[in-house]
């Protein structure tokens, strides 16, 4: 693994080391090119349903499909990424293990999701057109979750477009299939092909030689 302590930033060594290990997870690109390809599979999904006609047997079809693939995807991709990591990245990305979380942490992040996802509910059910402003309220959570999550700029500019797309597709009155279609695809494919980029550099980058140890 490249040398991520180099121009360490000074401050709370607790945030310094969570900052180097979310470098460490960044550094190959695989983590956007699992988001790109979890965000396609959930768009062509979506635009399955808006080319079927609702209620239908396909719409169904569809509804469920997604309603299992969205926490399969959530759970596996994590450990996927780790089992390809190990199984043939280990002598390029090292071995890294994050501390657990505590319960408290666990805690504080499930009940900030529940209250973000109550709050949602409850602004599209008050505000008209309730569709169009559960595009715009996706757009806005998923962008600022990507550039929180990932830290780096080209996450940042990845959340930034997210964001902008659910609020344009809720300005022109998208429906609502064809909106997270295109809400999930099209940053779905900008984070594939970024993350495709940085996997193909991290690739191309040479093997730093281990120290050999003296024999007895």
């Amino acid at each position: 693994m490249n040398n991520a302590s180099s121009c360490l930033p000074s401050g709370d060594p607790d945030a310094i080391a969570r900052r180097l290990i979310q470098r460490a997870h960044n550094q190959d690109g695989l983590p956007e090119i699992f988001a790109g390809l979890s965000f396609l599979i959930i768009g062509s999904f979506s635009c399955a349903q808006a080319l079927v006609a609702p209620r239908s047997i396909p719409f169904k079809a569809a509804s469920i499909a997604l309603s299992v693939l969205i926490p399969v995807l959530c759970i596996g991709s994590p450990l996927a990424l780790k089992w390809l990591r190990r199984r043939y990245l280990i002598h390029r990305f090292g071995y890294v293990a994050s501390q657990p979380h505590g319960r408290k942490q666990i805690r504080m992040r499930i009940t900030v999701a529940v209250v973000v996802a109550i709050a949602l509910i409850g602004l599209v059910t008050l505000l008209s057109r309730p569709d169009h402003w559960l595009l715009a309220g996706t757009g806005l959570f998923g962008g600022v979750l990507a550039a929180m999550a990932g830290q780096r700029a080209r996450f940042v500019i990845g959340g930034a477009i997210m964001a902008a797309t659910g609020i344009i597709l809720a300005f022109y009155q998208v429906p609502l299939q064809a909106g997270f279609a295109i809400l999930f695809g099209f940053p779905g494919v900008l984070a594939l092909l970024s993350g495709a980029v940085v996997f193909t550099r991290f690739i191309r980058q040479p093997i730093e030689p281990q120290p050999i140890e003296p024999r007895e």
